[in-house]
């Protein structure tokens, strides 16, 4: 799961002396994924059993990025002229303690509102508790906001990566004023002091004329941004808690979670074995790896 077929066939040599044909070892990589996905969905169900004692602060992430899939039409006689590359949007959550080094994550192609049960087993193998408050952090997109309020209801406060905004806040300072940097740095002085209201007005005095076409209105762009996410600006209440402003923790689980395997250079997935190995992976970076062989080891 952490290599190609063919690197873990030069590993087995390596370490063991022999070789097994290549077609063998993605055979049982795509069996054990698959019984690792099914005990993931039947585990997750579970999610809304909360303990009574745990951590006071959970900090939670979301993101998507994009795999390589491909798909045939299995009535065809010949696969290779109906084969069909497409990208789809595999989903990544994540979820950790504050002040811990543990994250715990949970991954699916499957259908958006599969997330919001995969994201609370994460948090809940954080130490998320009945009394737990969910600091969640995100680039704003509707999806993800759909999915934190059926993951955590209302322990579940939003705040959008400070950072996410201060790239549309950077596209809009051209327009806005002759010295970009000291504007860009009062806006962003204005954010994390609780005057986001300060911030949304000073844009609106710059708007670009309506007839401009969307691309070449970055001021339009983040007006229109930070207007409709007025709620989820509290940077400042942020701060006083010491809860980051950022969601590095989601963009470095995309890159070791998801990426290293998945989109390894010429990887092509069929969608279902993606997202086995997609929660396979999940489940390995939540360190239930070696749990999972003495349970596989119990029951053989």
């Amino acid at each position: 799961m952490e290599n190609s077929f063919r690197k873990a066939n030069e590993r087995m040599l390596e370490q063991h002396g022999f070789e097994l044909p290549l077609s063998a070892i993605a055979s049982e990589s795509r069996i054990h994924a698959e019984k690792i996905a099914c005990g993931q969905r039947a585990e997750s169900r579970e999610a809304n059993l909360l303990p009574g004692r745990g951590a006071n602060n959970i900090i939670a992430e979301a993101d998507g990025s994009f795999v390589r899939i491909v798909s045939t039409n299995a009535g065809s006689q010949d696969a290779r002229k109906t084969r069909k590359v497409d990208y789809q949007e595999v989903r990544l959550c994540a979820a950790t303690a504050q002040g811990s080094r543990e994250v715990f994550y949970g991954a699916t192609f499957d259908p958006v509102d599969t997330v919001a049960p995969l994201w609370a087993q994460a948090a809940k193998r954080a130490g998320m508790a009945l009394h737990s408050r969910v600091h969640v952090l995100a680039d704003g997109a509707v999806w993800i906001d759909s999915q934190r309020v059926a993951a955590f209801g209302e322990r579940g406060q939003m705040l959008i990566d400070l950072y996410h905004v201060l790239e549309y806040l950077g596209q809009a300072a051209e327009s806005c004023s002759d010295n970009q940097l000291r504007w860009l740095k009062t806006q962003k002085k204005r954010l994390k002091t609780g005057r986001s209201d300060k911030v949304i007005a000073e844009l609106e005095k710059h708007l670009e004329d309506p007839a401009e076409p969307e691309l070449s209105a970055p001021v339009r762009r983040a007006w229109r941004y930070l207007d409709n996410r007025r709620d989820y600006l509290a940077y400042d209440k942020a701060i006083e808690k010491n809860l980051p402003l950022g969601s590095g923790l989601i963009e470095s689980g995309n890159k070791h979670v998801l990426q290293a395997r998945l989109k390894i250079p010429g990887a092509s997935w069929n969608v279902r074995t993606a997202e086995n190995f997609a929660r396979t992976r999940a489940m390995r970076a939540n360190q239930q790896w070696n749990q999972y062989w003495q349970d596989t080891g119990k029951a053989a």
